[in-house]
């Protein structure tokens, strides 16, 4: 059998033998052109293929490695310059560990915010399909409240970005905000300080991935514990697709569903059918057409992600675009299930 390669650095040998191998007199005129061409044996062909490998490797490994060592260098820098001009985390916001997630579906598009303007449709920019959701959508807002006001150690953050061009630059999380600020925070005015907004995502991947680094941002720290307030027929999704996707402890995560009256099984059909299924061969939503288009048609305004300066020990999760689950070192590896 044949030998395994050498490490790189040995072959300044082998390179010499290659270049005899192809000047002995072992040759014949190559067809129609009267140069000569190397007639080798297997042995000596393996040999030649050894020597180019080796070479290559000695050549090219250095640069490879350089390279690697610049790229973690200025990931470091930029952590630290990110770091710098970030002024301290609030005191309140420094002991948050629970992190409650309340995805935004629409904008909030009217000047008056009085009058009850929020339970009016005519307020929000409403796709075709969300006419009836609305009352649905004020339930996650006030979910989110409800469990800020029961944690004092959690942090709500009201995600979604500026995805309707008809509705101008306005993102979905500071419609939520507005909305509940309009609602009087539901009678729990004291959660405010604790709630924030997450102004990037495009997808209910995106939901989940950028409300932690934000939650990062805001604290110092990543999350212990997270809550999901959503859709009801999207459970699936979120549990199974997107935690698994950042690797998030199943015994630390919850999701919170509220499903809009009169919900149809067209509607859970193609929640597994269009909307779920893309992410289970597709996890992070980078090779699917349809996920592809989705993100594009929700960034009417060329906004770009900020979040891999802001929370560098999931900057590779973001930037990666991969079929697999992503398999480097993340902040919350080794917390062991409850026994």
């Amino acid at each position: 059998s044949a030998r395994p390669l050498e490490p790189p650095l040995c072959h300044v040998a082998q390179l010499a033998a290659l270049r005899g191998l192809f000047m002995r007199e072992e040759t014949a005129p190559l067809m129609g052109s009267g140069r000569p061409f190397p007639k080798l044996s297997w042995r000596r062909r393996h040999k030649v293929v050894a020597a180019a490998l080796c070479a290559a490797a000695t050549l090219v490994l250095p640069a490879v490695l350089r390279e690697a060592e610049e790229h973690v260098h200025a990931a470091g820098s930029s952590s630290a310059a990110a770091d710098a001009l970030l002024p301290p985390p609030e005191e309140a916001l420094r002991r948050a560990t629970h992190l409650v997630v309340v995805a935004g579906h629409a904008v909030f598009t009217a000047l008056d915010h009085g009058g009850g303007a929020v339970e009016r449709e005519a307020s929000w920019f409403l796709e075709p399909f969300q006419h009836g959701q609305l009352t649905t959508m004020i339930e996650h807002i006030h979910k989110g409240v409800e469990l800020a006001a029961a944690d004092n150690r959690s942090l709500v953050l009201f995600s979604g970005g500026q995805t309707r061009a008809a509705a101008g630059p306005r993102s979905e999380a500071l419609s939520y905000w507005e909305a509940a600020e309009a609602e009087g925070w539901f009678g729990l005015p004291q959660v405010q300080p604790r709630v924030h907004l997450e102004e990037q995502a495009r997808d209910s991947l995106e939901n989940l991935l950028f409300s932690v680094c934000r939650f990062n941002e805001l604290t110092g720290r990543y999350p212990q514990t997270i809550t999901v307030v959503s859709f009801g027929f999207k459970r699936r999704r979120f549990q199974e697709l997107h935690r698994a996707a950042l690797r998030f402890p199943r015994h630390r995560f919850h999701f919170v569903g509220v499903d809009p009256p009169g919900l149809t099984a067209a509607v859970t059909q193609g929640e597994t059918a269009h909307s779920a299924k893309p992410f289970e061969s597709d996890p992070y939503g980078c090779h699917d057409a349809g996920l592809r288009a989705k993100r594009e048609a929700r960034n009417p305004f060329r906004r770009t992600v900020s979040y891999p300066l802001g929370c560098p020990a999931l900057a590779p999760l973001i930037s990666q675009c991969l079929r697999l689950p992503y398999g480097g070192p993340l902040p919350w590896d080794g917390w062991a299930a409850p026994r």
